[in-house]
């Protein structure tokens, strides 16, 4: 005797499936402008923490604490993870440079 409570897997009946059924499901086409991975522009990986000292010749924890004056732009909260934006981060040490008279 089969249990009809509803929560009872085993009384339940699978009902086929008709052939012409699978037919009326459309699958969504990718754009014809977006060919492959090549095509699309992506912005650079963002630097983490570690990159960045490795990058200034300092430590993590100097990075962190500059950062945390508003001394190092570009930088983006993600979770409990700091991440810097390498566009920006170049631009800031060029202008750096520029303003120290050309030397690093």
């Amino acid at each position: 005797m089969e249990s009809t409570h509803p929560y009872n897997i085993a009384a339940r009946r699978r009902q086929p499936v008709s052939p012409d059924s699978s037919e009326s499901i459309a699958c969504p086409q990718a754009p014809d402008a977006v060919s492959s991975r090549e095509d699309v522009q992506l912005p650079p990986p963002l630097m983490t923490v570690e990159e960045l000292a490795v990058l200034l010749r300092t430590s993590k924890g100097a990075v962190y604490a500059r950062h945390a004056r508003g001394g190092i732009p570009g930088g983006l909260r993600l979770g409990r993870t700091l991440r810097f934006d390498p566009r920006i981060i170049a631009q800031w040490l060029s202008a750096k440079s520029a303003s120290a008279g050309g030397q690093p």
